[in-house]
């Protein structure tokens, strides 16, 4: 399968700013990217403090975009490979929660869409169980176990190539098969936003997937976290004018608020009380 992140030769990590942690904080960055993954047992014996403490000092790192927190540990971010399945489930898992269950809430009963492949949908997609009638079409199998026990929601899988990491069905096959249907909402997931706008992914066959579905839905609502804004995958989707709705978990930039604007894309921030 024919990927972006094949072309990388390692990871880039980007510069962040000593401000806005502490001095053991900068050091659990180094150690973390130094080790490749560090459990929050070794990193509290080599400090000399509590788990608990550490697990603090991670919860904040990952927030500001520099770690990848896990259950029981940390790694490092790349802004230009994609993490794994498992490790895309934990990060930042409340935030995905948060935004789908916010981008359920537009969603009306009686209405078809589209949902795409990541974790941020697969959480809209469990918060759709007090929707009625849905018609759902996807080219995710995790999505379509989700929805699978409702007898009112019709759900359509594409057909094509399953990729078994993380359940994405991709391919000729699955792009024929979004393509044959027209939908009121396309609800999307996203890799990484550029500072102007533009919208990256990974993987060429899931660009692929996901520009049939945005050509295809009458409204379009991409859930995208507070860490897709330091990613950088080197794959380019569209950019802000194909989308009209944007769910995140954290307030945007003024910059970036002027080019949703310029774009008439509404910014939704859902609440996140982690």
């Amino acid at each position: 399968m024919f990927a972006f992140s094949h072309f990388v030769s390692g990871p880039h990590i980007m510069p962040y700013d000593p401000s806005s942690t502490s001095p053991r904080q900068d050091q659990i960055v180094r150690l973390v990217r130094s080790q490749g993954y560090m459990a929050n047992e070794e990193m509290a014996q080599h400090f000399s403090v509590a788990v608990q403490t550490i697990r603090r000092d991670v919860t904040h790192l990952a927030g500001l975009g520099l770690l990848c927190r896990h259950h029981g540990g940390a790694t490092p971010v790349s802004t230009v490979e994609n993490l794994d399945y498992d490790a895309r489930q934990i990060l930042n898992s409340s935030a995905k929660d948060a935004i789908g269950r916010y981008a359920a809430a537009l969603i009306p009963d009686r209405s078809s869409l589209f949902i795409n492949i990541g974790t941020t949908t697969e959480a809209f997609a469990r918060s759709l169980t007090s929707h009625r009638d849905l018609r759902i079409v996807t080219n995710n199998l995790h999505v379509a176990s989700l929805v699978s026990g409702r007898a009112d929601f019709h759900t359509i899988i594409a057909g094509g190539q399953l990729r078994p990491q993380d359940g994405a069905i991709l391919g000729a096959t699955a792009i024929d098969t979004l393509s044959s249907f027209r939908t009121e909402f396309g609800v999307i997931g996203i890799s990484g936003i550029e500072e102007d706008g533009t919208l990256l992914d990974f993987d060429l066959e899931e660009i692929q997937c996901a520009r049939t579905i945005i050509r295809n839905s009458r409204r379009v609502l991409l859930l995208a976290d507070h860490t897709k804004f330091t990613r950088h995958p080197l794959g380019r989707v569209g950019d802000l004018r194909d989308i009209n709705d944007l769910i995140t978990d954290r307030p945007v930039s003024e910059s970036f608020q002027r080019l949703l604007e310029a774009a008439g894309v509404t910014l939704h921030v859902a609440e996140n009380h982690e």
